[in-house]
């Protein structure tokens, strides 16, 4: 046996995915241990292990934790040691008490506080049941949690993270410490409280020899920032029995022997050599500070959640194959009984209702008239998507004159007034598409993706013509550059882009004419792919840009009740939902049209 005496025993680390939590199971790994690295993104940066199971999840999500606790447990066996390593701070601004955005106060508290507690919960519960199952106690069941100096002496600029780190490794810990004997009679629970580590989070950040000696040497004796192992190793060593099983309760720092923190950088308050701070310095300081601590603008950032409803008529127009029968009829049956009613249940549940948009075919209306009702009643925007999901390019101009003129009859009816919306069926819109809509008035377009996350004006070009190679003709017929679009008119059409790769069909239903049909893609993956892309967005534009009201995006899903609805992939859109909500005040659900309204109000046409 090692020192620590930690072989065979199965760790679970949370925040596997950053320089910490990496670096902690690798030590894990070092130690024999096996080892399950979880975190919110996907964790590319750990070698390959047969002791190595990774699993991804959200925290701050009950659901997700109790799952992968679950997972880990059936892959590895009994959990002995968890690290609830997982948090998030935000360098990118610092703001004093009376000007916290209250989203970002949540949004740090959802995950650093609310997260490590649904962690430890369902940790402990998973040790309770097996406990219970083996009629005997679980070996070496410890807790590391991951704290901080600043949970120690605080942070200016920065309390939404410091008050809750100190909640974290003075509080929670010292509570659960005297309630996890009676679940196991050794169990413990520690906390490490990090200083400045070198890792990817601060890269650049301590560059500047005045930044690093205010931030890390001036307080440190050993006048150096800590690596990613020296946290790594301390975990190590308080989640050993062996080592350190008469240790429990406590906060070890691992910030070199730091003393406090600067409170007043040299810049703020120096003139000259003076060592004290005089009531006209203490003006002057303030006259610095204040200017940097304002906060930034707002963000407006619209959900555009739409759904369509292509039921049976997706198998009629774009899905037509000799080779449908009823088996693929039958899952568009699937879509108006069973997953609409699922959908609209969750909307509900969300109170998003009625800042959605349904993207009705004129087949779905007639033929289920009584979910067509019930997404009426609910509030929700309602365009149109073709009559039977023809393509355009399945008909000819004077077919397409008349689907999108019976569809526009049919929204009106329904619904009383015209309807200002269209997506084409499988994005399959022509030139003579748009012309047709703008005739009868459509606000908007969303079949297109010359951006994704930005409104713009549909442009209006000539169809794009496919190149003739053939020998005899001269390459100089094709060497030509698209033509410029001409200016947007007042009736010129609104585009709220579409992106294949935001929907969840295509992934995620198995059609079996389809050659791109998957269907077995697992949630995860998804969920994975769009919370990066919303985090790509909202991450885009430095603190400079955000100033000068760059910032801002839509963020368009596109659902399918025979997708969505199924049983495995609800439960997926719902924590989606709830992901994105946790965003607070900057996200908004919003309809189509008034999107597409409020935008094109702003433009100077």
């Amino acid at each position: 046996m090692s020192f620590l005496g930690l072989e065979g025993l199965h760790a679970f680390v949370t925040g596997a995915a950053g320089g910490i939590g990496s670096q902690a199971v690798r030590e894990f790994l070092d130690q024999g241990c096996k080892v399950t690295a979880h975190d919110l993104r996907p964790i590319t940066n750990l070698p390959t292990s047969p002791n190595l199971f990774i699993v991804i999840g959200d925290i701050s999500s009950e659901d997700s934790t109790k799952s992968c606790i679950q997972q880990a447990r059936q892959h590895h066996g009994p959990i002995n040691i968890l690290v609830a390593n997982a948090g998030i701070t935000d360098e990118s601004n610092s703001y004093p008490i009376w000007k916290i955005p209250l989203e970002l106060w949540e949004k740090t508290y959802n995950t650093n506080i609310r997260g490590t507690f649904l962690t430890i919960k369902h940790f402990l519960l998973s040790a309770e049941e097996v406990q219970i199952s083996t009629g005997k106690e679980l070996e070496n069941l410890a807790i590391v949690v991951t704290g901080s100096e600043t949970g120690k002496f605080g942070q200016a600029g920065h309390t939404e993270y410091a008050s809750g780190k100190a909640g974290l490794q003075y509080g929670l810990v010292r509570g659960v410490k005297n309630e996890i004997v009676r679940l196991n009679s050794k169990a413990r629970i520690n906390a490490v409280a990090p200083g400045w580590v070198d890792t990817p989070l601060i890269e650049g950040r301590l560059d500047e020899p005045d930044e690093l000696w205010t931030e890390a040497q001036a307080t440190v004796p050993l006048r150096k920032i800590a690596k990613p192992e020296d946290v790594a190793r301390a975990m190590v060593f308080l989640a050993s029995h062996r080592a350190a099983g008469h240790i429990s309760g406590e906060c070890l720092g691992v910030d070199g022997g730091m003393e406090g923190r600067v409170v007043w950088k040299k810049e703020e308050v120096m003139s000259g050599t003076q060592s004290t701070i005089t009531s006209r310095m203490m003006e002057k300081a303030q006259s610095i500070i204040q200017p940097s601590l304002s906060p930034p603008p707002t963000r407006k950032i619209k959900i555009l959640l739409s759904i369509d409803f292509d039921a049976v008529s997706g198998f009629l127009g774009t899905g037509a194959t000799a080779n449908n029968n009823m088996a693929d009829y039958s899952s568009g049956y699937f879509a108006g009984q069973v997953g609409v009613p699922r959908l609209l249940k969750l909307f509900k549940k969300h109170k998003i209702s009625s800042n959605v948009t349904w993207f009705i075919p004129g087949h779905s209306m007639e033929t289920f008239p009584t979910q067509t009702k019930m997404i009426l009643e609910s509030g929700a925007e309602i365009g149109c998507h073709g009559y039977a999901h023809e393509g355009g390019a399945q008909m000819t101009e004077s077919q397409e004159k008349e689907v999108i003129a019976k569809c526009v009859e049919l929204a009106t009816s329904l619904t009383g007034s015209k309807p200002r919306g269209w997506r084409a069926p499988l994005y399959q819109i022509r030139e003579h598409t748009v012309k047709v809509l703008e005739e009868h008035g459509f606000l908007y377009d969303t079949s297109l993706t010359h951006h994704d996350s930005e409104p713009y004006f549909l442009p209006s070009t000539p169809p794009i013509k496919p190149i003739n190679f053939s020998p005899e003709v001269s390459a100089t017929s094709w060497m030509k550059p698209l033509p410029v679009p001409s200016s947007p008119t007042g009736k010129t059409l609104v585009e709220l882009p579409c992106n294949w790769y935001m929907e969840d069909m295509t992934p995620m239903q198995f059609l079996p004419a389809a050659p791109n049909s998957h269907g077995y893609v697992p949630t995860s993956s998804i969920l994975s792919m769009w919370k990066s892309r919303f985090n790509f967005l909202y991450h885009e534009h430095d603190a400079a840009e955000l100033k000068v009201g760059k910032g801002n995006f839509i963020f368009p899903l596109v659902l399918h009740p025979d997708t969505s609805g199924m049983a495995h992939v609800i439960g997926m859109i719902d924590e989606m939902i709830e992901w994105l909500k946790g965003w607070g005040g900057e996200v908004e659900f919003s309809r189509y049209e008034d999107v597409a309204r409020e935008w094109r109000e702003g433009q100077k046409l």
